[in-house]
C-alpha cells in the first residue's frame, strides 16, 4: 500500500508513519513546491491520501498571519481535491484533517457529527472553509473521511510537549479559569482511527476525532502534576495570554464541547478514553 501525505513533516503525519500498524506500507510525501504533474503522478499511484496541511493557529492573528493560516488549508486542499477528480480511478480515500474549532466554544451542549451549530469567530470560519474544499471531492472511487482533530496528546509535540517541561520544574498550572473544555485524543487513538478509516471500507463522512471522556483544562492540570509527582501552583491569567496573543488567545481560554458519536457507532473502540489513562501512558514512554 502507497499512502501520500501532505504535511507530512509535522507531529501527526510523523506519527502516523511512525505508529500505523499496516504491513508493506510506503508514505510519499506531497511536496508543496511541486508541480501538479508530480503530485498527479504521486496520487494516481497512491489507495490513500491524507491531508494535513497548515499552518498552526496558535499566533497572534495579524492580517497576514490570518491569511496563512486560511490559504494553507484551503490552497492545499482545492489543490488535492482538483487532481483527485480529474483522476479516472484514484485512490480510494481521502483523509482530510479539519478541527472542532468549528464548533462553538462556548455553552453547555457538546457536539456531535450532527450538529450543524458552529462557533461565529475567525477559527471555526476557516474550519468550514477547509472542510468546503474537501467536500468538493467527486471522484466516485475515492471515499472521504473528514477529521475534526480536537487537542492531541503526545510528547513529540502540541499542548503536552508544551507544558511538559513546566510541570517538570514544578511551574505548571491552569489556564485562566481553568473550567473551560479541553476535548482531547490520545496520538495513539489517533493513529489507531486513521487506520479504522483505511481498513473499514464502508467508513466515510465527518468524524470527530476527540476521546468519548472530555476533560477541563483544571482536571488535565491536576492529572498532569500527580502523575508526575509535581505541584502545580501557578495559573496564567486570560489578561496576559490576550496580551500575547490577541484573539488567539481564545483557543486557550475557550474550549469546544465534543463528542465522537460517529467513530463510536461505528465500532471504533478508544484505548485512551479518560484523561488519566491517557496521560498515565504517555508519561511512561
Amino acid at each position: 500500500m502507497k499512502i501520500a501525505l501532505t504535511g507530512a513533516s509535522g507531529f501527526i503525519a510523523n506519527s502516523i508513519q511512525s505508529k500505523i500498524n499496516l504491513n508493506d506500507v510506503e508514505f510519499v510525501s506531497l511536496n508543496r513546491n511541486e508541480t501538479n504533474n508530480i503530485w498527479r503522478q504521486k496520487i494516481s499511484e497512491c489507495q490513500v491520501v491524507i491531508n494535513l496541511a497548515g499552518s498552526p493557529v496558535i499566533q497572534r492573528w495579524t492580517a497576514k498571519n490570518k491569511q496563512t493560516i486560511l490559504d494553507s488549508r484551503i490552497s492545499t486542499t482545492r489543490r488535492l481535491v482538483t487532481l483527485l477528480n480529474e483522476l479516472k480511478s484514484g485512490p480510494e480515500l481521502l483523509i482530510s484533517a479539519s478541527a472542532i474549532g468549528i464548533y462553538p466554544d462556548k455553552g453547555e451542549k457538546v457536539m456531535t457529527e450532527i450538529d450543524y451549530e458552529t462557533g461565529d469567530g475567525f477559527l471555526s470560519e476557516v474550519v468550514q472553509q477547509w472542510e468546503q474544499e474537501a467536500m468538493q471531492l467527486t471522484n466516485r472511487n475515492t471515499r472521504l473521511a473528514i477529521m475534526r482533530i480536537g487537542v492531541v496528546l503526545g510528547k513529540e509535540g502540541g499542548l503536552l510537549k508544551q507544558t511538559l517541561p513546566l510541570f517538570k520544574l514544578g511551574l505548571g498550572g491552569k489556564i485562566a479559569s481553568g473550567n473551560q473544555a479541553l476535548s482531547f485524543i490520545h496520538i495513539d487513538d489517533l493513529v489507531a482511527a486513521v487506520q479504522f478509516f483505511i481498513e473499514k471500507k464502508e467508513a466515510q463522512g465527518i468524524y470527530n476525532m476527540v476521546a468519548p471522556h472530555l476533560t477541563t483544562n483544571a482536571e488535565f492540570t491536576r492529572v498532569l502534576a500527580k502523575t508526575l509527582k509535581r505541584p502545580a501552583p501557578f495559573f496564567v491569567p486570560a489578561f496576559a495570554l490576550k496580551m500575547l496573543y490577541g484573539k488567539a488567545a481564545q483557543i486557550m481560554i475557550n474550549g469546544e464541547k465534543v463528542y465522537p458519536e460517529h467513530l463510536l457507532n461505528e465500532g471504533f473502540v478508544f484505548r485512551f478514553p479518560e484523561i488519566d489513562a491517557a496521560l498515565n501512558n504517555l508519561l511512561k514512554q
